[in-house]
């Protein structure tokens, strides 16, 4: 008896979890009729009812549940990653411009040159160029000069003739290559200044040259070689140049760096070249070695150089240069064979790179008439060869990327009588 009763309170348990709210306050009429027949307890009713209420509310969430995910759109796959497109960048992207303007007054101070014996002028300088790399080891160069296309040492024009236009001229197209780490080589025109070791007295800073150079490095040696053509003869034999250097590059302290060797330059032909400047085709430096009556040279031109050059950078503001170098030409011959030697010496204090950083230099050029060949010498001493003279610079940063630049030359003639050159200028450069 006591059996068919818990069947039937487990029957009325599932019913009321069907239809009856939780919210119901009062016992189910089954369970009271069974607390009143004594087969149950009000405790048992209560229980059971409680248990009711629990499995419906269960119930209850798991098809809200079901109806939401019912409801909701199911997400979209997630992307399969794939590696980002290779970007290559546009040829003009690798262009790198770079120049520089110079605007200069410039005074002169030498016996019987005028009335008063003085000469005023302005100048003006551009030089405008792009280049590119075209692969991790080939790169190209292109640069425009203003100047008189057919002077070889002086990219300056003069502030007159009444607004004319000036001239500008291609001064550099090259190719650059460096296959290996040790060998770097470069055809074509191009300025050699930062590929070598020079003084402004045998190469002015102002020449490009021609034909092709090769640059060996081996950790702190290093050599160039270089052949650089001068003219080419139909029908005859052309005039060049052929030449090497070496010389070790050192740290000789923390903040110091040493560096020394030696050079030799035979200039094939070169009276070929004499006879471009005696026609007017060549302009720039007049000639100053020294030539036979008939206009030809005495001395062959093969130029022993030794040199050095010593820094110090202890000092943001006042690091130190020096530059020292010495020439022999042992192919000096007539008189030429008394007057084949030469020497520069170059002091540098301070960098004028900074606003308002100061610079000083001292250089002193002393050439022979025929120890050096004439026709790519400095040319701001007049001299070229055969000069005997000394230079003062001061210099002044000023804002970014320009500065201020005063110079003054003071030389005279070794062999030659002429009178001593006093030189002023006073330059303002800015590079772009």
């Amino acid at each position: 008896m006591r059996g068919r009763v818990w069947i039937a309170a487990l029957a009325l348990l599932c019913a009321g979890a069907v239809g009856s709210s939780a919210a119901e306050k009062e016992l189910d009429p089954l369970l009271e009729i069974l607390i009143e027949n004594g087969v149950i307890t009000r405790a048992q009713a209560l229980a059971v009812e409680a248990e009711r209420d629990r499995r419906a509310a269960v119930a209850r969430q798991a098809a809200a549940k079901a109806d939401q995910t019912k409801a909701e759109p199911a997400a979209p796959p997630l992307p399969i990653a794939t590696p980002a497109p290779e970007i290559k960048s546009a040829w003009y992207d690798r262009i790198d411009f770079k120049g520089d303007l110079r605007l200069r007054y410039e005074a002169f101070h030498v016996d019987g040159i005028s009335r008063n014996d003085q000469r005023h002028r302005f100048r003006m300088r551009i030089r405008p160029g792009w280049y590119t790399d075209i692969t991790d080891w080939m790169n190209v160069g292109f640069q425009l000069r203003s100047g008189d296309p057919r002077d070889p040492v002086s990219d300056n024009q003069s502030v007159d003739g009444g607004f004319s236009m000036k001239e500008v001229a291609f001064s550099e197209g090259f190719a650059n290559f460096t296959p290996t780490g040790w060998l770097a080589f470069t055809l074509g025109k191009f300025d050699p200044k930062k590929k070598w070791v020079v003084t402004d007295m045998q190469w002015d800073d102002d020449v490009t040259v021609e034909g092709a150079m090769q640059e060996l490095t081996f950790g702190p040696f290093k050599a160039d070689l270089y052949q650089f053509l001068l003219e080419e003869k139909r029908g005859g034999e052309d005039a060049y140049l052929i030449g090497a250097q070496a010389y070790a590059n050192l740290a000789t302290g923390s903040n110091s760096t040493l560096t020394f060797g030696a050079g030799f330059d035979n200039w094939v032909r070169p009276q070929i070249v004499v006879d471009l400047t005696l026609d007017g085709e060549l302009r720039g430096n007049r000639i100053t070695n020294l030539l036979d009556d008939e206009e030809h040279l005495y001395s062959d031109f093969d130029i022993f150089t030794a040199f050095a050059k010593w820094s110090w950078s202890g000092s943001k503001q006042w690091p130190v240069k020096v530059h020292l170098a010495a020439y022999n030409n042992t192919g000096a011959a007539g008189p030429g064979e008394d007057y084949n030697q030469g020497y520069f010496a170059r002091v540098q204090l301070g960098d004028y790179k900074e606003k308002y950083q100061p610079m000083f230099r001292y250089t002193r050029y002393y050439s022979e008439p025929d120890a050096i060949f004439y026709v790519f010498a400095q040319s701001d001493t007049t001299r070229a060869s055969d000069v005997d003279g000394h230079r003062f610079d001061f210099r002044l940063g000023f804002v970014k990327k320009s500065y201020f630049n005063f110079t003054w030359y003071r030389t005279k003639p070794v062999y030659g009588e002429v009178p001593t050159m006093d030189r002023f200028q006073m330059d303002y450069v800015i590079r772009f």
